[in-house]
């Protein structure tokens, strides 16, 4: 790379310069691949860059996500850990769990799991007024150094604290522990650390509720970037009761999706259900099949035709598939035609996919009452608050990996 004193006009025109004329930029590709914050509706948002390089945010304005402590929760990001891994059991150890902030945790698996991991749940705070997850004393004291680098902090010449600035005063207070503001600067550090261990077509999973539902998907839209978000699944969480809400009875979550890069990804399956799968009633040297209807709705369709019936008639209609492959299905004998009472049906076998059905975004049959019981008998009630059902995990893994991968989770 040529230095300052070297840098010439003709090293400037072969650099690679952001170009809004051309529909692709390496630079802008570069950005949007690794740093997704600071493309924002498809431009360069130049106070996201300034930010991510270590400068001062600069007095333009562009879409996005602002909150209370937005900086330190970058810097948090950045900031090498000094936790290290203690093994209970090295000899015996197959699957990790860590005992500990899950700040570091994260910090510590990207030395040996960066761009590793093929998905990620987690079951963060909801923001609850029962929850406490933010800053405290002990962060302030983990993180003086960098709090006094941040102006955030001051201390007198004994190293005690003089000055807390306001927004360091906010984040610390209870009412702060409470505010979108702390809970987003909660989060941001950990999902940019999420994002870096995942691979190339990794995905993660983040349960949710209408609390910070909003501010999440803002959230996650700057970090793994807009384009890399795949669905939004609502669970139901229970079934029955919530006579006595004030307003509606609130009987789901939801759990987010986001690839690490879309391009890298395929199309994502779950299971078959035992209730689906009795529909396949019939079978040949193909494999399993139910016969279903040829017929469409007519409302734009453009496979309008019509077809032989085995009495000479002619049978017009919309149909699934243009008349040549109807033709071509018919000689396989995967089309039949059948006389129910006094009209002709045509039907055409409906196979059993072997990598499963297309994931839908509804999942009803994971309540939180499957995962309370669960966790009562392994070890004992009313342990932890809501805890998921390994039916709900188990969906989740399939829907995300079709083949071998590591899988991790963090706030369990």
């Amino acid at each position: 790379m040529p230095t300052k004193q070297r840098l010439t006009k003709q090293d400037i025109t072969q650099a690679h310069i952001i170009d809004s004329t051309k529909e692709h930029n390496p630079l802008l590709d570069y950005l949007a691949k690794h740093h997704p914050q600071t493309i924002s509706e498809e431009r360069l948002n130049l106070d996201a860059l300034s930010q991510a390089l270590g400068f001062s945010p600069s007095s333009m304005q562009g879409y996005g996500l602002s909150f209370i402590g937005k900086p330190l929760a970058n810097a948090l990001y950045s900031t090498p850990t000094t936790k290290e891994l203690k093994e209970l059991d090295p000899k015996h150890s197959q699957n990790i769990i860590i005992k500990g902030d899950n700040l570091h945790a994260l910090k510590l698996l990207k030395s040996a799991y960066d761009g590793k991991i093929k998905m990620i749940y987690i079951d963060p705070p909801y923001n609850t007024k029962n929850e406490k997850f933010i800053y405290d004393d002990n962060f302030v004291k983990e993180y003086q150094k960098l709090l006094i680098e941040l102006d955030l902090l001051k201390l007198d010449s004994n190293g005690k604290v003089l000055e807390k600035s306001e927004v360091l005063h906010f984040l610390t207070n209870p009412s702060g522990d409470k505010a979108h503001s702390g809970w987003l600067s909660f989060m941001l550090p950990r999902l940019k650390l999420a994002r870096d261990l995942l691979k190339d077509d990794g995905v993660i999973f983040i349960s949710i509720d209408d609390n910070e539902q909003a501010n999440l998907k803002i959230l996650c839209d700057e970090i793994f970037g807009e384009e890399n978000f795949v669905a939004n699944f609502i669970r139901q969480t229970r079934k029955g009761g919530g006579s006595m809400s004030k307003f509606v009875s609130v009987d789901h979550d939801y759990v987010i999706m986001y690839c690490k890069d879309k391009i890298n990804a395929s199309r994502f399956y779950a299971s078959y259900s035992d209730k689906y799968l009795k529909r396949y009633n019939e079978s040949d040297e193909k494999g399993m099949y139910f016969w279903d209807t040829f017929a469409r709705n007519r409302q734009g369709s453009s496979n309008i035709y019509e077809i032989e019936m085995p009495d000479g008639s002619l049978k017009k209609g919309a149909w699934i598939y243009k008349k040549e492959k109807y033709e071509e299905l018919k000689i396989q004998g995967e089309i039949r035609i059948k006389k129910i009472k006094n009209d002709y049906t045509i039907q055409i076998k409906q196979r059993l996919n072997a990598e499963g059905q297309i994931a839908r975004s509804l999942i009803l049959d994971s309540p939180n009452q499957e995962g309370t019981q669960e966790v009562a008998n392994l070890i004992g009630k009313e342990k932890f608050t809501y805890p998921k059902p390994k039916k709900l995990l188990k969906q989740l893994i399939e829907i995300s990996t079709n083949t071998g991968g590591g899988g991790g989770r963090y706030s369990a």
